[in-house]
């Protein structure tokens, strides 16, 4: 049975894991979980024990949450035990991050899960020490700013971020997120609106994509995948590419070979793009050179002025939620830029002043911005 016990204000625990993930030990599971809700599982007689929590925003986290407690299911089935026989229990969230709790609840419950549940809700970063053993979850919490958790109120600015960027994490901020076809919207405004436009504009010249800030390149293969299937089946003659950059030299070189881990449902899911574009493996996937002729991978800050112009569309799926107006703005003004008219640009949170004063239209169905 897993059991709850809240510290007094004056008492902190110290955490050694933060951010997104699924985490596993025999002893003591520490984890700062933010103002996020976590997920925590504990084998009946107590020898693994778990934590599941994501700060992914709301377009990504529902499937990092189903990957990460698929992972983690699989560990206890490893083990021994199957999903039916945990003892779980969800805690934490904040107020402005009450969605995350529904979310998670939803995903538990679909997977034979029946949490019990402590200390939802308030405004407060919370840290937790879980040990399976005892199936004590002791957790301390201080109170929070009631905007933390909103990403058009970060405050990184081009100089802070830089440095934590290219090391793959910003002031704290967990930056490189990846995912297959993480962005529904942007690949529903492909197929509806950016490559009939560009067929209609200039059906003979090269459509270029930029995937700024690609992190690991899942997404940057997601978008080759998908516009070639897309060019293919409009029987265009345009040729194509998919530049992809990040300011991260590591992320690139792996990037470059082409080699995933992926989830369950994503197999699932994405099952005839994987074998059409390259080969799966039990959990990995191989891409071929079919595909990567169709992607440039190379290291690029965005606070730089990009030389290659020309680009139909630029997803920035990272980094914008992370830093300031000011910061925002400029990555804007360089994508701008870059991209030819009609340009399609999707980069997450921005005001409307700065939209207005740029000169963008908001295209709401697609979540993105229209350079005329």
């Amino acid at each position: 049975m897993i059991h709850f016990k809240l510290l007094n204000e004056k008492e902190h625990l110290h955490a050694t894991h933060k951010g997104t993930g699924a985490w596993f030990n025999t002893k003591t599971l520490s984890v700062d979980i933010g103002q996020n809700p976590v997920l925590i599982l504990r084998a009946p007689d107590g020898s693994l024990g778990a934590a599941i929590s994501s700060n992914d925003t709301a377009n990504g986290y529902k499937q990092a949450m189903i990957d990460h407690m698929e992972s983690a299911l699989a560990k206890f089935l490893r083990e021994g035990f199957p999903a039916e026989s945990l003892e779980s229990a969800m805690l934490g969230g904040a107020d402005n991050s009450g969605w995350k709790w529904d979310r998670m609840l939803e995903i538990a419950l679909k997977a034979a899960l029946n949490p019990k549940k402590y200390d939802e809700g308030g405004l407060y970063y919370r840290t937790i020490h879980f040990e399976p053993k005892a199936g004590l979850a002791t957790v301390s919490r201080k109170k929070a700013n009631p905007h933390d958790c909103n990403p058009a109120s970060a405050q990184l600015s081009l100089e802070s971020g830089t440095k934590g960027f290219s090391e793959g994490n910003a002031g704290g901020v967990v930056a490189n997120a990846t995912r297959f076809f993480r962005q529904e919207s942007t690949f529903t405004a492909l197929r509806e609106v950016v490559i009939p436009a560009h067929l209609a504009e200039t059906p003979d010249e090269p459509f270029l994509f930029w995937s700024a800030a690609c992190s690991g390149g899942a997404e940057a293969y997601s978008y080759a995948m998908y516009i070639h299937r897309t060019l293919t089946r409009a029987k265009a003659t345009c040729p194509f590419k998919v530049f992809a950059t990040d300011i991260n030299q590591k992320l690139i070189e792996s990037a470059k070979i082409g080699e995933y881990r992926a989830s369950k449902s994503d197999i699932k899911d994405f099952k005839a793009y994987f074998q059409r574009y390259g080969a799966i493996d039990g959990d990995t996937v191989r891409f071929g050179k079919e595909i990567q002729r169709y992607i440039s991978f190379s290291a690029f800050d965005l606070k730089q002025r990009p030389r290659k112009k020309g680009f139909r569309m630029v997803v920035c799926a990272n980094v914008f939620q992370y830093y300031d107006d000011g910061a925002r703005t400029h990555f804007l003004e360089n994508f701008i830029s870059a991209v030819r008219r009609p340009g399609y640009i999707f980069v997450g949170p921005m005001r409307d002043p700065i939209i207005h004063a740029l000169g963008l239209k908001k295209l709401t169905k697609y979540k993105m911005f229209l350079a005329e």
